[in-house]
This record gives C-alpha cells, structure tokens and sequence, in this order.
C-alpha cells in the first residue's frame, strides 16, 4: 500500500477514484439504478487511460533519454574515470526524461551507497525491461572492474535507438486503434443518456431482473473494451532485474 501511495500515477489513480466516485452517485441519485451506478463509477476510473496514449509515449521518451545517457555515461568512462564517478557526474548531462532518477542515482552514490542496491533501484525506478539491461551491465561491471564497459553501453545504446524506432512504428500503428475505441465509448454514452431519457425503454430495468441484464450487459461492453484495449498496448516484456538479489543468491546473483 505505501508502494501505490508514493508511485508517481497514485495522483491521476486518486482522481479518476474520487471521480468515478462521484460519477456513481450521481447516477444513483439520478436512476435509481445501482448497476448503472457501479458501471458509471467504473467506467470512469478505468476507461480514461484506455484511451490515452501518454504512458507509451512517456516510456519511449525514456527509453530515448536512456540511449543518449548510455552514451555519455561511456563517453565519461573513456575519460579515465571510474564507474561511480561517471555515474555520479552523468547527473549533470541527463536527458530531462531521466533526469530526476540519475539525480537520485548520483546522489546515492556520492553518499556511498552500495552500486548494485543503488543500479538496481535505478532500474526499479525506470520499470522497463531495457532499462534493466543497462543497469545489468553496469551492476557486472561494477563486480568485475576489467575494460569493456564503454563499448558494452555504446552497443547497448545502438540497441535502445533501434528499439525506439520499434516502438515509434508499432505506437503510431495502435493509435488507430485508440481512436476506435473512442469512438466506441462515446458512442456507448451517448445511446445510454437516450435510452435512459426514455421511459418506455427504461422502465424494465427498473425491476431486480432488469438490473441483472443491465449488469450482462455492461459486463460484455467492458469485456470488449478491455479486449480493444489489450491490442492497443504495446508489449515490453518481463522485467528481470529485481530490487534486491534473493537472500539465497550469493553477490552478483539475482540478475
């Protein structure tokens, strides 16, 4: 629960709840109708980031700071210093998207935090399976200490740009599909506002059975729109690399 509270969506998660809240007692107080109430109240705390294409476009605006952080990061490297030093100075030259948790980063770092702990919350922070692959090198780069690393992030940025004109494409492709499931709802609010105005339509689900069809029938309009909404995100993957490494591991496991 302290998770949810401080995760950075809990603010738009608080007022879509308080909203769908308020929805459903309107709709109560206006009907009568607890179902439609319950749909409504739903309805409008799940369906806004159904339609909403920002969260992709955030994390691909992450992933193209992340690219270009990869390559000053080993741009720093190759100037003779060390790996927490780099880390800690590439506060200074983050991208805007990233710069808040490489702020976070140095900071740990110039209070002598443990590396891996710190990579490895760096990479929690991100909530991104490519996110995990940089801060995985990083993290066996800090236990071996031998060459490599400058040329390990440099391929590893060529693979993120290459990733994020993957996700460019296949994002412009799913807004289409947004755009019909806009359509879609609008158009279900709307016939839903005239039936309901008429009385001789509305008046059978005023009764216990005409409250279980209703129920039917938003079930199916919401398993619809979940199934829409499911061909319209853009799948990352699993993450692999956890906070901490398993109590059972030994250093350096857990990756």
């Amino acid at each position: 629960m302290q998770t949810l509270l401080r995760s950075s969506a809990w603010p738009g998660r608080r007022n879509r709840l308080v909203g769908g809240v308020v929805a459903a007692l309107v709709v109560f107080l206006l009907s009568g109708w607890p179902v439609a109430a319950l749909a409504m109240g739903a309805g409008v705390y799940a369906v806004p980031p159904m339609l909403s294409g920002r969260e992709p476009q955030r994390r691909i605006a992450r992933l193209e700071a992340l690219a270009q952080w990869s390559r000053r990061l080993a741009e720093m490297m190759g100037a003779s210093r060390g790996l927490e030093q780099a880390l800690a100075d590439s506060a200074r030259v983050a991208p805007e998207a990233i710069r808040a948790p490489v702020s976070v980063l140095a900071e740990r770092l110039n209070n002598h935090a443990n590396t891996e702990q710190t990579l490895r919350a760096f990479a929690n922070k991100l909530d991104d399976p490519i996110a995990d692959l940089i801060a995985c090198a990083l993290v066996l780069a800090a236990h071996r200490r031998g060459p490599g690393t400058r040329e390990a992030l440099s391929l590893l940025a060529n693979a993120v740009e290459h990733e994020v004109l993957v996700r460019r494409d296949v994002e412009a492709e799913r807004a289409g599909l947004r755009t019909t499931l806009i359509v879609i709802v609008a158009s279900v609010i709307v016939l839903s506002a005239l039936f309901a105005s008429s009385q001789t339509f509305a008046a059978p689900y005023g009764t216990a059975l005409g409250q279980c069809v209703l129920a039917v029938v938003a079930a199916i309009y919401g398993a619809g729109l979940w199934w829409m909404r499911r061909l319209a995100v853009l799948s990352t993957g699993a993450r692999f690399l956890h906070t901490s490494p398993p109590a059972s591991a030994g250093k350096g496991a857990g990756l």
